[in-house]
């Protein structure tokens, strides 16, 4: 009888001594992996495996997720044209489709965009919008961060498109036409025998209304379809 009182106690001891063993592996294993934060009286363990994990996260998705994203947008070739400019092919990813969206709402919202009505435009107020663009669309290209710029041949074409629109497509025109016509305009305007006349009606007075006009309102559609082709891009070809 006492030896198996004896047989039972050294059984369960030795059950009570291996439960102790795992847990001690147990805590052990969470030691290694858990920091102990204590303060005020509260103590917080925060697990090293998480931490690893979530670092291994968000460093996946800083260097993977611009990918995935150039991926996304880098479906469809969107052919780009300004009439006896050029013409190219451009595969959009986001930051290009961005400059992009961002160039057809400044055109799309200007009278450049617009086709010239000569019942209702005023010739001075089309040169100020003008103007405006070629500021606006030398800022939007500023916004390209330099890395970008060096490392996506798309968004190089684009910024070489939006450049050569401005220097090649605006200042020829204006150059030709802006500032004789706005001596006139401004002599016109004070010319006390055109004080009942509506500003298009003065406008039309001008010795080369016809000739002006003409060159004018073609600008207007070379801009109005060259805006399509930005809005196919910003969108990323899905019209193509």
């Amino acid at each position: 009888m006492n030896g198996l009182i004896l047989l039972l106690a050294t059984t369960t001891m030795n059950e009570v001594n291996q439960k102790a063993t795992v847990e001690n592996q147990s805590n052990s294993f969470y030691d290694f992996f858990s920091v102990k934060l204590e303060w005020s009286g509260i103590d917080v363990h925060v697990g090293w495996l998480l931490v690893i994990l979530l670092a291994s996260l968000a460093m996946a998705l800083k260097y993977v997720g611009p990918w995935i994203r150039k991926r996304k947008w880098s479906t469809n070739k969107v052919e780009i044209a300004f009439p006896n400019l050029f013409k190219m092919e451009i595969c959009p990813d986001h930051e290009t489709a961005r400059v992009a969206y961002q160039a057809w709402v400044e055109i799309r919202t200007r009278k450049v965009g617009l086709r010239f009505d000569p019942d209702h435009d005023v010739i001075a107020e089309v040169y100020d919008s003008w103007y405006q663009l070629f500021q606006v669309l030398r800022d939007l290209t500023k916004t390209i961060g330099v890395r970008h710029l060096k490392e996506c041949e798309e968004t190089q074409k684009l910024v070489t498109v939006l450049i050569r629109v401005m220097n090649e497509g605006l200042r020829p025109h204006l150059t030709q036409w802006q500032a004789k016509y706005r001596r006139w305009w401004e002599a016109a305007l004070k010319n006390s025998e055109y004080e009942e006349m509506t500003p298009q009606d003065i406008q039309r007075l001008y010795p080369q209304y016809g000739e002006l006009v003409e060159d004018l309102k073609s600008l207007n559609s070379d801009f109005v379809e060259f805006a399509k082709a930005l809005r196919a891009l910003a969108d990323g070809g899905e019209d193509q």
